[in-house]
């Protein structure tokens, strides 16, 4: 993997296999931020509880007062304004827990892998050595999501079809890109990994 840590970007659409990967990343001694569960941690601040509850009133909270996500996905879903107006109050938030966490594993010269479903904006995507995308196939995609989230089909179609321009705005961040194909088979992912991995910081070849 060469003589220096590694800082890989972990993207993908919904149901591709991104922890899958995080998790073969993890068992090779990388240390992994998930960004979807940092984004959990966010949301249980006070300050941020607080925030959403004032500009999506008390539906967007559960009994027990922390963030309902389901019903706060709910009101935002295909709502721009509302997304937007979230992202404003949660990002920073996320920000400010994964920074630091960051810059002490890059310091310690550990390998890192960022992985997170809107890496296209992130600003620290940019001081990746690569980028790997991982893709599977759409019937694949679509059983995981109906299995796993317990979702209907066109509302996994649905979630897919919105995230059609993450690809272009990933190769728009300027870092070679690598795609790593997940057709189920861990065996097969765990190789095809390995020769990323063993790549030359250019090649976009798998």
């Amino acid at each position: 993997m060469g003589g220096h840590a590694l800082i890989i970007g972990l993207a993908g659409g919904y149901c591709a296999g991104k922890n899958a990967v995080e998790t073969l990343l993890m068992a090779k001694g990388f240390t992994c931020f998930d960004l979807d569960k940092i984004g959990h941690e966010a949301l249980a601040l006070e300050e941020t509880m607080e925030a959403i509850a004032w500009r999506f009133g008390p539906g967007a909270l559960g009994p027990d007062g922390l963030v309902d996500r389901k019903a706060l996905g709910t009101l935002v879903f295909g709502d721009p304004e509302g997304l937007a107006d979230l992202e404003a109050i949660v990002h920073p938030a996320v920000y400010r827990l994964f920074k630091p966490r960051l810059e002490a594993e890059v310091a310690a010269g550990r390998d890192v892998c960022l992985n997170a479903a809107l890496l296209h904006r992130m600003e620290e995507a940019k001081g990746c050595d690569f980028i790997i995308e991982v893709r599977a196939p759409l019937a694949i995609r679509v059983i995981r999501g109906c299995a796993r989230d317990n979702m209907r089909i066109r509302d996994v179609l649905a979630r897919i079809w919105s995230q059609r321009s993450f690809r272009k705005e990933l190769r728009l961040l300027g870092r070679p890109m690598r795609t790593l194909r997940n057709d189920g088979d861990r065996k097969r992912l765990e190789d095809r990994l390995d020769g990323l991995l063993n790549l030359g910081p250019v090649d976009n070849r798998l």
